[in-house]
């Protein structure tokens, strides 16, 4: 099973609705945050000393989001990688199958070829076996059938084993 296909059985809908929640839920808190900041604590000069506090949580989510950006494009590098790979598969398969197409053509018109030429057999066995057609028209007729099978005899003996098949 291809990694397209793991993909579709995960579903980008719900990891789409996924992170829709969890930017919603971390923008809601903190808006609320900022609420109970401005309740609880009630002069700015503490509240400023509050918020300084934090600044060395701040460098920690910058961090994990620098480290989450840096997963992000290791995953699609192998990502990319996978799908090289297929595309290659899928060169080499297309190109097996031009091939064989190219084979079928071949012996295709070459079944053509031959039932063209049983046709014009079947039609001299037809003179040949009029009672009514003089003795130098079946003659005629006998070396023109001889003539065409011996084509189809050299058609045959063209042929490898592996073009029988």
């Amino acid at each position: 099973m291809s990694l397209m296909n793991k993909k579709d059985k995960l579903g980008t809908k719900d990891g789409q609705k996924r992170l829709m929640i969890l930017t919603i839920s971390v923008v809601f808190i903190w808006g609320l945050s900022g609420i109970a900041i401005y309740q609880l604590i009630p002069d700015w000069s503490h509240r400023g000393t509050f918020g300084d506090m934090f600044g060395a949580v701040n460098a920690l989510f910058s961090g994990l989001a620098f480290a989450a950006l840096i997963y992000t494009i290791v995953l699609q590098r192998e990502e990319i990688q996978l799908n090289r790979s297929e595309i290659s598969m899928n060169r080499r398969e297309l190109k097996k199958s031009a091939s064989a197409q190219e084979e079928q053509a071949k012996q295709t018109h070459l079944a053509a070829k031959i039932n063209a030429i049983n046709t014009v057999i079947n039609y001299y066995n037809i003179q040949i076996s009029n009672i009514n057609n003089s003795p130098e028209l079946i003659e005629k007729a006998r070396i023109k059938r001889r003539a065409l099978i011996q084509q189809i005899d050299q058609l045959i003996e063209g042929l490898t084993d592996s073009e029988i098949e």
